[in-house]
């Protein structure tokens, strides 16, 4: 009798070993994990890897039982919290049951739990805690769950400028931005607002801004922005930022997203012209006078420029004529000043009043890039001076002396002929 018992016990065991091979069998090395009371627990997946927000994601662990004895009370419970979730009805506990401790590790358990994304999980590493117990105590672990939502996410590729070597006093700069999608899903109706740091302002309205449509996932586009760069600024990079505003792909409730990233804006050093002073030969210009304009040139900016010239632009409506329109200063190293000199005439029908002339000063940076400044310069028209010929009192003096000699010499020749 006794050898019928011992002999079913044994059976009994050898029938539970092959049951939990036949579980799930792994042949290699013995699995790491947690050790609690000889009990090892090893992560082994979770499907799909990274999980998806809104779907559900299955985790497996191996359970390996080095005890000597049997257990029937091995108990499992998970703590998960947001955004990983038990749906209603699921239980974060398990108990295994009647498990046979053994010596090879390649006999182990598998617990299985099954939870749901929060729709609106974010990407990132999520911690859940892993808790059980063999009735000799409790032992706890936490395991890291991946999260990466199929949804757009967006970096900044390349910026390509126009010119392609932003300087200070820089106008309607051309700014070319690659807007690469390196999330899982696709971003329609994208659209993009870029924010200037100080220094910098839009050319015109909505030059800030860009529409894209559609971004497919690993796909890119480019956004084009148009800027104005400060005539004081100084070298060196400046942080903008874009605001990506977009749809992901068949989001049934049509939710916009929002996703700011930064961009760096590189001004590089270069020469800086600027109009010094301005002065006249004679100092004060008359209608129908003959003039020289002296125009004092520095460079405040700090590399040298060569080649520096300055160019008149007169419109049509002022009353001077240029006997050359340009004039050759030469190279010009920082904080180095340097004059251009035009001859010109005042047209006699001048009036009296300040006119504004553009000009324009040319140069040459140390790359053989040419820097253009353009600039605004007065010149004032006096009236002519009292007593003056071409005065008002002048002519009147001369009228009233001219009338007085005819009325004389008219008396005189009537006291001739009587």
């Amino acid at each position: 009798m006794k050898s019928k018992i011992l002999k079913q016990s044994i059976g009994f065991s050898i029938l539970i070993i092959f049951l939990s091979v036949m579980i799930s069998p792994v042949f290699g090395q013995p699995p790491t994990g947690a050790q609690g009371d000889r009990i090892q627990v090893n992560f082994m997946s979770q499907d799909p890897d990274p999980a998806d927000s809104g779907n559900y994601v299955d985790l497996r662990w191996q359970v390996y039982n080095s005890l000597s004895t049997m257990t029937d009370n091995l108990k499992f419970h998970l703590d998960a919290e947001y955004p990983l979730l038990f749906e209603a009805g699921d239980s974060p506990d398990q108990n295994l049951g009647l498990s046979v401790g053994t010596s090879d590790a390649q006999v182990f358990y598998v617990l299985h739990y099954k939870l749901r994304v929060a729709d609106n999980a974010l990407k990132g590493t999520y911690n859940v805690t892993l808790t059980w117990d063999t009735g000799l105590g409790y032992t706890k672990k936490e395991f890291p769950i991946y999260v990466n939502p199929k949804k757009a996410d967006f970096v900044v590729g390349a910026l390509v400028t126009s010119p392609e070597k932003l300087i200070a006093d820089t106008q309607e700069a051309k700014l070319s931005v690659d807007i690469n999608n390196i999330g899982k899903g696709d971003a329609e109706n994208v659209k993009i607002k870029l924010n200037l740091p100080e220094g910098f302002n839009s050319s015109y309205s909505y030059s800030d801004e860009d529409t894209l449509g559609i971004i497919p996932k690993d796909g890119s586009k480019t956004a084009t922005f148009y800027a104005d760069v400060d005539e004081n600024i100084k070298e060196g990079n400046y942080q903008a930022y874009l605001n990506i505003t977009y749809k992901d792909e068949n989001d049934e409730s049509a939710t916009y997203r929002t996703q700011t990233l930064e961009l760096d804006i590189p001004i590089k050093p270069a020469p800086h012209l600027i109009v010094e002073s301005v002065t006249t030969t004679p100092v004060n210009l008359t209608a129908g006078s003959n003039a020289e304009f002296h125009i004092s040139i520095k460079n405040t900016g700090n590399k040298k420029a060569e080649s520096v010239s300055m160019r008149v632009f007169k419109d049509a409506s002022q009353p001077f004529e240029f006997n050359d329109k340009s004039d050759f200063v030469g190279k010009l190293d920082p904080g180095e000043s340097g004059d251009a000199v035009l001859g010109f005439t005042v047209d006699a029908k001048a009036a009296a009043k300040k006119y504004l002339l553009d000009v324009e000063l040319r140069g040459i940076d140390d790359s053989n890039n040419v820097v253009i400044f353009r600039r605004t310069v007065p010149l004032t028209v006096t009236p002519a001076p009292k007593g003056s010929p071409l005065s008002s009192a002048g002519m009147l003096g001369v009228v009233v002396i001219g009338a007085v000699i005819a009325t004389y010499y008219f008396k005189k020749g009537r006291k001739f002929q009587k």
